[in-house]
């Protein structure tokens, strides 16, 4: 039996597109299980959610909905920065406690609940990324990410330090715009120039021992820098409000100048066509 080649070719084609959704939906299916619960618990320095160094996190995760699409027995794989090691205190699968490795079988778990206990590193300085605090995958012939989740870790002493800085900068900032327009007024500030300098010898302090790792002197520069800032500013303030003062008080004497001559020239005229 002869088959006619278009023919051949369309059902290949429409072959092709019957087969095409199939194909796209294994490719592109990338969920594999369902977080459907998470509770951190620690303490938080005041005002942020940043961790307290040194401070207790527990953690649970709880997972649902595994797809069987990957297939086999995949590993569940924890990593975090918390300390001690190792970090994660639990793993239950449909309510039974598991120990390492930690396989399951997505055809028959329900749930599995991830439970972890550690503390915070101690730190002397706020983390410039955020440390993970537990991250979850699965590895079967490749390793699926599932959850993560990650956070600062500060202290109050070092967030005060952080905030200080910052403060003095922005009040060096303004002491320096006011020197200048005194300066460009031709009004002189070589006291508040002095203090301004210091200001800037105590931040750079403050910053130098921030990066060192010792905030409780970073915080004593810092504010040492932002009371020579403020005393800056004050100083060219009072000289460029003394100029002022000074200024409408000459203004004043040039006016009463100006009358009393203008009375008197008057008098005289009245005094020549003999009006009193």
């Amino acid at each position: 039996m002869k088959i006619n080649r278009g023919i051949l070719l369309i059902l290949v084609v429409i072959g092709a597109f019957c087969l095409m959704p199939l194909s796209l939906n294994v490719c592109v299916a990338q969920e594999f299980v369902t977080v459907e619960s998470v509770h951190v618990d620690y303490d938080a320095v005041t005002n942020t959610d940043f961790i307290k160094n040194g401070s207790k996190v527990s953690i649970e995760v709880v997972l649902t909905n595994f797809s069987t699409e990957i297939g086999g027995y995949p590993e569940l794989i924890f990593y975090s920065d918390l300390v001690p090691y190792p970090h994660v205190s639990g793993v239950s699968i449909d309510g039974i406690p598991k120990a390492y490795p930690f396989n399951l079988d997505p055809r028959t778990a329900k749930k599995v609940t991830v439970t972890l206990i550690g503390d915070a590193p101690e730190v002397n300085k706020r983390t410039e990324e955020p440390i993970v605090l537990l991250n979850i995958s699965q590895k079967l012939k490749e390793v699926y990410p599932v959850y993560e989740i990650k956070r600062y870790v500060s202290s109050e002493i070092i967030e005060a330090t952080i905030t200080k800085i910052n403060d003095a900068n922005e009040s060096i900032a303004k002491a320096t715009l006011t020197i200048a327009n005194a300066s460009k007024a031709g009004i002189g500030v070589s006291d508040a120039r002095t203090s301004l300098e210091l200001a800037n010898e105590h931040l750079n302090n403050s910053n130098s021992l921030y990066n060192e790792g010792k905030p409780e002197e970073a915080l004593a520069e810092a504010e040492l820098a932002l009371g020579s800032a403020k005393e800056a500013e004050n100083k060219a303030e009072a000289a460029m409000g003394g100029k002022t003062k000074g200024n409408i008080a000459l203004i004043a004497a040039v006016v009463v100048i100006a009358i009393v001559a203008i009375l008197v020239l008057t008098r005289k005229r009245r005094k020549k066509r003999k009006i009193y």
